[in-house]
């Protein structure tokens, strides 16, 4: 069993436990601070009108001490405005914080229905393990990994589960969740197991830093409570977008003489030195050119404001980026990409921030009108914005995937920090390589729960034949080596002592369903996905691992079609493991030497005159010598008839 000692004062549960009470502890007294500041605000205003009241009738010696009264309540109230904005923030953050501790304790004890769901798009259809291996959805890899907010880190985490073998994407849209659609990539990329290694290193390296993975998740749950996730895919693509302005240049020209021209010819006219019609002729030329570059101006504006949400948290995250810890080659190229170009990612999206606020003027008509007459306002807003996009545009995408590869690597190195009797798999490259674990348990299953097995797939040209009666523990199995295998590829710890595997991506049939709408029945379903796993492993090595296959025929023709489709894998050269509860199975000539035959078992106990079934989940060699099917249908109450007494 994997049974968790809590002795350790650094032990996880403590440590949230701790980090819950410290937080709410903050909270309590950021709010009792916020109701005093709350109070001093509305008084200083009160302060500040008061002798407002006395002005006209006040003896003309006493009018300066009451306007200086005035000027000084009223710094007073900005200030205190000030204070209370800055600690409504810190009081915002230790909530964060206590929700964070109390989300992590709910991940340890796996109370899926406790944890937030990063919204990943469903996997694409036939996929090799998604839906077989629980990758997405509830309680899935990725609600455990979980602590994934931003649209960028989505996208990477949605990558390395439901596309491992891919290269991470350089175009801004191509960042997007729902970017990835099609199948997955099905041959690791040249040296992948060194890549693998990469990432191992820079999740062992995170995941003792408590608190800059703290600070990386409350940085992007901070920029996002307001709700404010925008359409990031909005922004990115604009940055693709040509520069409206470079084939325009005679409007930024012309914007330019009138921000000089009418200003300055208003001044002269209400001094009678030059006529009224000349501000009113060029106010009405600004105005013509706001009604050129206006909507134009306004559609990039909005783009560039769509993402503001994931905007501050990327701001956030290349700041912690450009000060991550030294030792890993994968962190050097974040914290490189993070301050580069001079003076740093994170100062150019603030700049960007302050361009789009100023902009915003353009939401209020008493405000915009005369800033466009005036000055042709828009015109040097967008000259301002488009001015960044020529600086920026290329690195913006490095800069998105630098903090989406952040956020998921934080995300790996706490679970390797919750779950301090994982490790990292030996991930090896070998063409004769097999699968050797110890101690390997599920994922998904809590800690306390699982029962750990030592289990090992054999060479190519043999395979793993797991038998059992029912619910002993044989597709369990499966799902434990699958998930495993996917956390191993993405460079993740694994619920295990020790692994040692080869990169290969995880082929499945767990969860095959029939269509009614397609005319397809349960049988050819099974066929279908099994005819998808063949040829994956015909065109490369993969891992193949199979639940009771063909359930849907008769049991003469079941054994013979899975004989079929065996023998075709064995001779494939991927690896695999397979369940049945067809004990003849292993003893088929073709079979029978090239099985490593392992089982599940269970005991009957009896009570009361009651039969029950228990099970210990534990792996022991050779073929399964019981069933239990008849008994199932006893306890559930589907045994014959009792003649009445």
């Amino acid at each position: 069993m994997c049974l968790l000692v809590d002795r350790d004062p650094t032990f996880p549960r403590d440590y949230y436990r701790s980090r819950e009470k410290l937080a709410q502890a903050d909270a309590a007294q950021l709010e009792t601070a916020l109701v005093r500041l709350g109070r001093m605000r509305m008084t200083a205003f009160a302060l500040a009108l008061l002798p407002l009241l006395f002005v006209e009738g006040a003896p003309n010696g006493m009018r300066p001490t009451l306007v200086g009264l005035v000027v000084a309540m009223a710094v007073l109230f900005a200030m205190l405005v000030r204070r209370f904005r800055r600690t409504e923030h810190l009081a915002r953050d230790a909530r964060l914080r206590g929700t964070i501790a109390r989300e992590s304790l709910a991940r340890l004890d796996r109370r899926w229905s406790d944890l937030p769901l990063p919204p990943l798009v469903d996997s694409p259809p036939d996929h090799p393990s998604a839906d077989d291996l629980d990758l997405v959805g509830h309680a899935s890899l990725c609600h455990l990994i979980g602590r994934v907010t931003t649209v960028a880190g989505r996208s990477v985490l949605r990558r390395v589960l439901l596309d491992p073998y891919a290269v991470a994407s350089e175009g801004g849209a191509d960042l997007l969740v729902k970017a990835s659609a099609g199948q997955p990539c099905r041959v690791p990329r040249p040296d992948w197991d060194s890549e693998i290694r990469e990432r191992q290193n820079a999740v062992r390296l995170l995941a003792p830093e408590r608190a800059l993975r703290e600070e990386i998740e409350l940085a992007a749950r901070r920029a996002l409570s307001g709700g404010r996730d925008g359409d990031t895919h909005v922004f990115l693509e604009w940055l693709a977008l040509p520069r409206w302005l470079d084939r325009r240049r005679h409007l930024l020209y012309a914007a330019r003489a009138l921000a000089v021209l009418t200003p300055a010819s208003l001044v002269t006219w209400l001094f009678w030195v030059t006529p009224g019609a000349i501000p009113i002729l060029s106010g009405l030329v600004a105005y013509a050119i706001q009604w050129v570059v206006g909507r134009e101006a306004a559609a990039r504006f909005t783009a560039a404001e769509a993402g503001e949400g994931d905007l501050e948290a990327w701001r956030a995250h290349l700041e912690i980026a450009a000060r991550l810890p030294t030792g890993s080659k994968l962190l050097d190229r974040l914290r490189e990409t993070a301050r580069n170009p001079s003076p740093g990612a994170a100062q150019a999206i603030e700049e960007l921030g302050r361009i789009t606020h100023t902009a915003g003027a353009r939401y209020s008509s008493l405000a915009h009108f005369p800033l466009v007459v005036l000055f042709a306002w828009d015109v040097h807003m967008l000259e301002r914005l488009e001015r960044w996009h020529a600086r920026h545009h290329e690195a913006v995408a490095r800069w998105v995937q630098a903090t989406g590869e952040l956020e998921v690597l934080a995300a790996l190195g706490g679970l390797l920090h919750d779950h301090p009797d994982w490790s990292f798999p030996d991930v090896v490259d070998e063409p004769a390589g097999a699968l050797h674990a110890r101690a390997l348990g599920h994922p998904l299953v809590e800690p306390a729960r699982c029962v750990r097995n030592d289990v090992e797939i054999p060479p190519p040209g043999r395979l793993l034949l797991v038998t059992g009666s029912n619910m002993a523990g044989k597709t369990t199995l499966l799902r434990a080596i699958g998930v495993n295998q996917i956390l191993a590829l993405a460079g993740g710890p694994v619920a295990a002592e020790q692994l040692k595997t080869r990169p290969l991506l995880p082929w499945c049939t767990m969860r095959v369903r029939d269509s009614l709408d397609l005319g397809v029945s349960y049988f050819l379903a099974e066929l279908r996905r099994l005819k998808l796993v063949v040829d994956a492993a015909e065109a490369g090595p993969v891992l193949y691992l199979l639940d009771e296959m063909l359930q849907g025929t008769n049991s003469a023709e079941r054994r013979t079609a899975t004989q079929i489709v065996l023998a075709r894998l064995v001779e494939s050269g991927a690896i695999g493991a397979v369940t049945t509860h067809d004990l003849g199975l292993g003893e088929i000539p073709e079979l029978r030497d090239r099985a490593v035959k392992v089982h599940f078992s269970e005991h009957v106990t009896k009570r009361d005159d009651t039969r029950a079934l228990e099970f210990d989940y534990v792996l022991r060699p050779g073929l399964a010598t019981s069933r239990n099917a008849l008994l199932l249908l006893e306890l559930a109450g589907l045994g014959p008839r009792r003649p009445a007494p």
